[in-house]
């Protein structure tokens, strides 16, 4: 972060300065006091397990100050009502002071991989700010925005939401000049109650576009499309099997660990498997030609993009290949992986390892058997479920002929699948993020020495 004064971080949040003329100098915000030194700004945020302001005094003690919502009677701070909403503020008073471009992604299904290959594309022309990690809500947003620096060329910023009115919050922080938006399927549907609710939801980030902003839409999304013409910017659709999108991939070329495609008659690849890769793919390349980026740079962005952090990590080990894509889960996603499953090489049997999806509310039902009639109309071998919601993917497979095991907890399943697997054979591992599905996978991993999952770009 450059450097603020303490003056104008309280401004900028509408504070109240307390033992403290204003002139320190902050070069750094952060929400673990562990991490304080003397020039450290330390927000005191306060969750439903943990209150920031109970680490004040080590904050004093360590020379830094803070944004608190308590005054403690010690210690440099800025007095506010809300610590949150005034991390919020600050961020977005510290993106106000850099006119580089930003591009905000969201979407319900592959906003981080659309980012990370945008990252990648964009990397080819400069330093790049982008979201590391899960840091797309209203805490860890702001804090990506507040590592912004003069180096930087571009931003690529991810916003997450589960309920109405968050993207709202986030993209007036972000203000994007080019919103992308994956596609509007059912990730939190028990929340905003339909398809609907979520695409009003999703479009909430064109709230934050200036009136010569972009809007990119995925074209093959039927709601999103149907969006295009009425919006109040410009809007540039993607797709593979829409032929009136603006931007079209052909010649698709979906292989076990890589896709091939051609757009304007360049070829492109991107090594990862199944076709949702290829629309990631295609927002990034739209991106690219939007800032005139040189075709040959757009495809070695491209090219140099690996999925990380538990999505969709392929790993080779011992004569089997797993899937790794253990950090979210919906129905939209599950079909994505057993496609990839379904695709990927021959000779071996195709196991699925599969649990629980939440926040699906009433739709939890008819979204798990879902994912059940797909692993069937993917000729599955065989599926092992975990969980009280993927009980209705076992029995909705076992209804079209998919042998399935239905374990009682993490270890019962990768006792299964270990007591199964042999060499060629390929298996899944998915589930939403509080299944903690990683137990099996890492299990897996460590049973056959596995190499380390390739790192992102």
């Amino acid at each position: 972060m450059e450097q603020m004064t303490l003056r104008e971080i309280a401004d900028a949040v509408g504070g109240r300065l307390l033992r403290s003329d204003g002139t320190a100098q902050i070069s750094e915000v952060s929400i673990d006091s562990r991490s304080v030194d003397g020039a450290t700004l330390f927000v005191a945020l306060k969750g439903e397990r943990f209150d920031g302001h109970d680490f004040l005094h080590d904050v004093f003690q360590r020379g830094g100050v803070a944004i608190s919502q308590k005054d403690i009677g010690e210690g440099a701070m800025i007095l506010v009502e809300d610590t949150r909403l005034a991390l919020g503020a600050l961020a977005k008073y510290y993106r106000s002071k850099f006119g580089l471009p930003v591009i905000g992604v969201t979407g319900s299904v592959g906003k981080t991989s659309t980012r990370g290959m945008i990252e990648c594309v964009l990397s080819t022309a400069g330093e790049i700010c982008a979201t590391r990690g899960n840091l797309n809500n209203d805490i860890g947003l702001p804090r990506t925005l507040l590592t912004l620096r003069p180096a930087h060329r571009f931003a690529v910023i991810e916003m997450g939401m589960n309920h109405a009115g968050e993207i709202r919050y986030l993209t007036r922080i972000t203000r994007p000049d080019i919103a992308v938006i994956t596609n509007i399927g059912t990730a939190h549907i028990g929340n905003l109650g339909s398809r609907e609710g979520i695409l009003r939801a999703k479009l909430e980030i064109l709230e934050g576009l200036p009136p010569k902003g972009l809007a990119l839409l995925n074209g093959d999304d039927g709601m999103l499309f149907a969006q295009k013409n009425k919006l109040p910017f410009r809007a540039v659709s993607y797709g593979i099997h829409n032929a009136a999108c603006d931007l079209l991939a052909e010649r698709v070329i979906c292989g076990a660990m890589e896709s091939k495609f051609y757009v304007n008659g360049d070829m492109f690849i991107v090594h990862a498997p199944g076709e949702h890769h290829v629309y990631n793919a295609l927002a990034a390349i739209a991106v690219g030609l939007e800032f005139r980026l040189p075709v040959s740079d757009i495809q070695t962005g491209v090219g140099a993009f690996r999925p990380s952090g538990m999505r969709q990590a392929i790993i080779e080990t011992g004569g089997v290949r797993m899937i790794e894509d253990c950090y979210n889960a919906n129905a939209d996603s599950m079909e994505a992986a057993l496609a990839v499953l379904a695709a990927s090489g021959a000779g071996g049997r195709k196991i699925a390892v599969l649990g629980d999806m939440y926040e699906l509310g009433e739709f939890t039902e008819p979204e798990h058997r879902r994912v059940g009639d797909c692993a069937a109309r993917h000729h599955i071998d065989l599926l092992i479920t975990v969980g009280e919601y993927a009980r209705f993917i076992s029995e909705q497979a076992k209804k079209n002929g998919v042998p399935v095991i239905q374990a009682g907890a993490n270890q019962e399943a990768l006792a299964a699948v270990l007591d199964i697997l042999k060499e060629q054979d390929t298996v899944l591992v998915k589930a939403s993020r509080g299944a903690r599905f990683e137990e099996i996978s890492r299990g897996i991993q460590a049973h056959f020495s596995a190499a380390p999952a390739p790192s992102q770009c």
